[in-house]
């Protein structure tokens, strides 16, 4: 092969890697949203009735409880997604490639 098909090959699986990296991104950070989202309405909620269970004497306890379980395992699976590990290793190839 010559050099400048190297070249070109090199730059495509660089491309495709990159790519790849930026969806995997992009899916980590609507996930991300997804669940912060979900946690807030969870919050809002457990707040509602414990205002409303103050107020009126009606009895939310277990709707609370699993609310606040809830958004337990939502902050877990926050740190899972916080530890997420990726692959930079095509950007660390273009940093050296500019740097020559």
């Amino acid at each position: 092969m010559s050099p400048a098909a190297d070249a070109g090959a090199n730059r495509q699986e660089l491309t495709a890697e990159l790519a790849e990296l930026d969806r995997q991104l992009r899916d980590l950070s609507q996930n991300w949203e997804a669940v912060e989202t979900e946690i807030a309405q969870k919050v809002r909620r457990r707040r509602e009735l414990i205002v409303r269970q103050d107020e009126t004497q009606e009895d939310h306890t277990d709707e609370i409880n699993r609310l606040q379980s809830d958004v337990y395992a939502l902050r877990d699976r926050i740190k899972l997604l916080r530890d997420a590990h990726f692959d930079f290793s095509a950007l660390y190839r273009i940093v050296q490639q500019a740097r020559h």
